[in-house]
């Protein structure tokens, strides 16, 4: 796992990562949530722009790097947890050769990622957006990128707060479909999204039924589509 961590740093200190469109809505000095951090690839931009991004991030060996990374930076604060719609303890599966698909969702080893192997559990302690709001305060965007556990973290949400983004994948897009419906009743009314590792919103603003519409069709052409909702 430590060779997979080193050489996917060298890979991001090689190639320049330019940011999302989402990245217009930031000023200097909002704050941003970073569900799943990582390696804290989806931070970096930001972070050199003096964006405030608080890193949530539970698997010990990405902290040990983040640590190194970031510890430092005054613009950084990272937690050393996992989300999820309350305050508990969970048990979360390791993927050592691929720590990206590490989850807590059993449901997300029957997917895409079926024949791979999750060789560790560790014990993570879990904590709530609405948490981290009451100690950080209203973030202007919140990514969520969990492996298919998306779904509990928006749940623990219970206010609207800045613009949302979380993954979806063609296989369990009901899932992605309940989040969205879930936002609205928080008050989320505009909608897009963004395919794979794209940097561009793939449509307009638009309301979630136009939205929930067009990723369906594009699943008819593409059964293993995925990429990212974003709600404001």
């Amino acid at each position: 796992m430590q060779n997979f961590i080193k050489k996917f740093i060298n890979l991001l200190i090689k190639k320049k990562i330019k940011y999302h469109d989402v990245s217009k809505f930031l000023n200097t000095n909002d704050l941003f949530f970073d569900v799943g951090a990582h390696l804290g690839e989806k931070s970096k931009e930001l972070i050199k722009n003096n964006i405030n991004v608080v890193m949530i991030e539970p698997q010990p060996e990405c902290l040990k790097q983040l640590n190194k990374l970031y510890s430092e930076n005054k613009f950084v604060t990272i937690i050393p947890m996992g989300l999820g719609k309350s305050q508990q303890k969970m048990e979360m599966s390791i993927n050592s050769k691929q720590p990206v698909i590490s989850t807590f969702a059993e449901h997300w080893k029957t997917g895409r990622f079926s024949d791979s192997k999750w060789d560790k559990k560790i014990i993570v302690n879990i904590t709530t957006l609405d948490e981290l709001i009451k100690k950080f305060g209203n973030p202007k965007y919140i990514k969520i990128d969990v492996e298919g556990f998306e779904h509990e973290v928006i749940l623990g949400l219970t206010k609207k707060s800045g613009i949302i983004s979380f993954e979806f994948t063609s296989e369990f897009i009901e899932d992605a479909f309940k989040s969205v419906d879930y936002l609205i009743s928080l008050g989320y009314l505009d909608f897009n999204y963004s395919l794979g590792e794209r940097r561009k919103f793939f449509t307009q603003w638009t309301t979630a039924y136009s939205i929930k519409e067009d990723i369906k069709n594009n699943i008819k052409k593409d059964n293993l589509l995925w990429g990212d909702l974003y709600c404001k």
